[in-house]
């Protein structure tokens, strides 16, 4: 028996031949698209649980040293607790969760937030070279009441040549009781309604007044002056730059009603 294939059954045998192959062509790439999807949920699910180990416990850093314009300082929940800021980048005042205008801006210094979201204090500084050579500078840290403005405040300002350094108590309103009522102010023209409504804006609470002061004065004094409600000095305490000791009682208009050593007394 001949082994060479006729001419009229080669054909046939090609076709069978190439058949195998496709098949075997086909159940591999099924095998390699399975391999894929086991891989790739390998990887998935390995990948998560990294992260989730990454994330427990909180990664720290130690730093020598460390350059930075802003940093906010936040908890959980995103809020922010402190901002410490470079001049002209600190944020405006948030009072009852609204951002107040304010003249702070091109200062650098710290604040501080309660849990509402609202400022409570902070710290700002600056200091400068005026056009004859003085300097005009300060240092204010304050501390606010809840839905208010400050009450307590440390400073240092100079300016013009003169200082004051000293601790000040100070009244105000909320913030929630007086804000309409200066809004109508500035939108009313002048007239007796504005005057009526800037009334009504300092009855709610909302002009600051200084209680109480103790430091040194402009005038180069050691003082000490409580005020009343209205901010008007009742007692004043001072020893001046000369070393003279003087306490003054005054009325609501600051006339002297009583004085230490008495006015008109001759010195011996």
């Amino acid at each position: 028996m001949s082994k060479q294939a006729t001419p009229a059954t080669a054909p046939a045998a090609m076709k069978s031949g190439q058949d195998d192959v496709a098949a075997l062509f086909h159940q591999l790439r099924t095998q390699n698209r399975l391999l894929k999807l086991v891989l790739g949920g390998v990887l998935t699910v390995g990948g998560a649980l990294a992260l989730m180990g990454a994330r427990t416990p909180p990664s720290r850093a130690t730093f020598d040293e460390i350059n930075v314009a802003r940093i906010n300082i936040v908890g959980a929940d995103g809020g922010r607790s402190m901002v410490i800021a470079a001049r002209g980048l600190l944020p405006e005042p948030v009072v009852d969760g609204k951002e107040i205008k304010s003249g702070r801006g091109p200062m650098p210094g710290m604040l501080f937030y309660n849990g509402v979201g609202d400022e409570v204090g902070g710290l700002i500084y600056d200091g400068k070279l005026d056009a004859k050579g003085k300097p005009s500078a300060g240092v204010h840290l304050s501390m606010d009441r809840f839905g208010g403005d400050q009450q307590l405040a440390v400073h240092h300002y100079e300016v013009n040549g003169h200082m004051e350094t000293g601790l000040s108590v100070y009244d105000r309103g909320l913030h929630q009781d007086y804000d309409a009522l200066y809004q109508q102010y500035q939108a009313a023209p002048a007239g007796p309604e504005k005057q009526a409504l800037r009334q009504k804006w300092k009855d709610a609470g909302g002009e600051q007044t200084q209680r109480l002061f103790v430091g040194r004065t402009r005038g180069d004094s050691s003082a000490l002056i409580l005020a009343d409600a209205a901010g008007r000095p009742r007692i004043m305490m001072t020893v001046s730059p000369g070393g003279e000791p003087a306490l003054a009682f005054m009325d609501d208009k600051g006339n002297v009603i009583q004085s230490l050593p008495q006015a008109g007394t001759a010195k011996q």
